[in-house]
């Protein structure tokens, strides 16, 4: 009976340090894994960046000479280009490289007040200050 007692007081201390310790290496570098910025390299302000959407459904591209960003949603083809002032243009644009793949609800800052933001399936990009951006997405695209 002694034994039995002094068994399950075993087990049910180990329970309880098993609960308590602390998370193993694995689960912890995974937590602490770095995010990845798309467009952020340390030259990133003077060098074109190619990205899409995880679905790869909406491919961009960013210029930083003229300062625009492009973006094409590739179902239907609808195309438009945004730059510092005025408002978005639908152009004609075919987009042959996917580029950065963002990670879902990322926002893209660039320079002169431009931005990007992403969900799985849409890409709104507008100016931080002003009126124009345009938001694509299969079956509700529109631009201002």
């Amino acid at each position: 009976m002694k034994l039995i007692a002094g068994a399950a007081a075993c087990m049910a201390f180990l329970a309880v340090v098993s609960a308590l310790a602390p998370v193993s290496g694995l689960a912890r570098g995974a937590r602490a894994a770095r995010v990845h910025y798309a467009c952020s390299t340390p030259n990133s302000a003077h060098e074109p960046c190619h990205f899409s959407t995880p679905s790869g459904n909406i491919r961009c591209l960013w210029t930083p000479h003229p300062n625009s960003v492009v973006c094409e949603l590739l179902s239907s083809g609808r195309a438009y280009r945004l730059r510092p002032g005025g408002r978005a243009k639908s152009i004609k644009l075919r987009l042959a490289r996917r580029g950065e793949t963002l990670p879902t609800s990322q926002e893209i800052l660039f320079t002169e007040s431009l931005s990007c933001h992403d969900t799985r399936k849409t890409m709104t990009c507008n100016q931080d200050y002003g009126e124009g951006e345009f938001t694509l997405a299969r079956g509700r695209s529109h631009s201002a």
